[in-house]
């Protein structure tokens, strides 16, 4: 079984920055990650014949389950970024099962991160929320099942609905900074071949599938790749600042090095100096007062 990721938009969601008591700016947001008995966007959108939506039933999460879990909250589907862990029913992050579905709630960190993300989320720039689970698809009875319904597109396309009745595994959820609905390419192939199972696919649908899993895994690899040139370059850039840093300070310390020595051997100077005047007027002396005794 591969992990599945599945966004619910911000207005569903209800993401949103609580309100600080104390009159300060609230640090806690809580949303809900899951949402039972709402159908998702289209799983199929390559099929020429077909929608199928997927529906998290209710009860598809238990107590047991989060009890069992270990989950991370994170940002922009980066798990660099972790904003708070829930494991095994302690932790940062706070999971919630009502009657809507799974809630969330953390207080995020003073950090600029979650400073940037908590302003996000309150300018509204914020997309929603996602999540990542497994699910067992062998299992039609209390895993997951297909139903054809009756219903139809404008286009005549049948509809579909994928009924998720028990979650085998919650791994993390995360704050989404874009609109696109992820779906791995192996998502796409697992519910492709359940779906044969129940239906077929034609020869057009199998092609438009192929078409779409291979740009989206160009989109995939240009975006990982993009990101690691925007952290090669800013680590460069950390780099040159801090050699610029330790330069400017060696330099700084040489300096300061430099007028000490200076300074000490002006002072060797004029003390030697001093001795010398002293000697030359105890001299002196000594000599007026023989002269005066002879």
């Amino acid at each position: 079984m591969s992990k599945i990721e599945r966004q619910i938009e911000l207005q569903a969601s209800e993401l949103h920055v609580r309100e600080a008591g104390d009159g300060k700016k609230g640090r806690t947001v809580e949303g809900y990650a899951m949402l039972f008995g709402v159908r998702s966007v289209n799983l199929t959108p390559w099929s020429q014949e077909r929608e199928v939506y997927e529906i998290m039933e209710r009860g598809c999460i238990t107590p047991d389950l989060l009890q069992r879990s270990d989950v991370v909250l994170t940002a922009f589907h980066n798990n660099q970024l972790i904003l708070g862990r829930w494991r095994k029913g302690v932790g940062t992050l706070s999971l919630e099962i009502d009657a809507r579905g799974l809630k969330i709630r953390c207080t995020l960190a003073e950090t600029a991160t979650a400073d940037e993300l908590l302003s996000a989320i309150e300018r509204g720039d914020i997309s929603g929320m996602s999540f990542a689970f497994t699910a067992d698809e062998e299992d039609n009875e209390n895993g997951v099942s297909y139903e054809r319904t009756d219903e139809q597109t404008e286009d005549g396309k049948v509809v579909w609905l994928r009924h998720v009745k028990r979650v085998t595994g919650l791994y993390d959820v995360t704050i989404a900074g874009h609109p696109a609905y992820e779906q791995t390419t192996i998502e796409a192939r697992e519910i492709d071949e359940a779906i044969k199972r129940s239906c077929g696919e034609t020869d057009e649908e199998r092609k438009a599938r192929e078409a779409k899993e291979a740009e989206e895994a160009a989109a995939k690899a240009k975006a990982e790749e993009e990101a690691k040139a925007e952290e090669e370059a800013k680590a460069e850039e950390e780099r040159k600042a801090r050699e610029a840093k330790e330069a400017e300070e060696k330099a700084k310390a040489e300096e300061e090095a430099k007028a000490k020595a200076e300074a000490e051997e002006q002072a060797k100077r004029e003390a030697q100096q001093r001795h010398m005047v002293a000697r030359a007027h105890l001299q002196r002396q000594q000599e007026e007062e023989s002269l005066f005794i002879n």
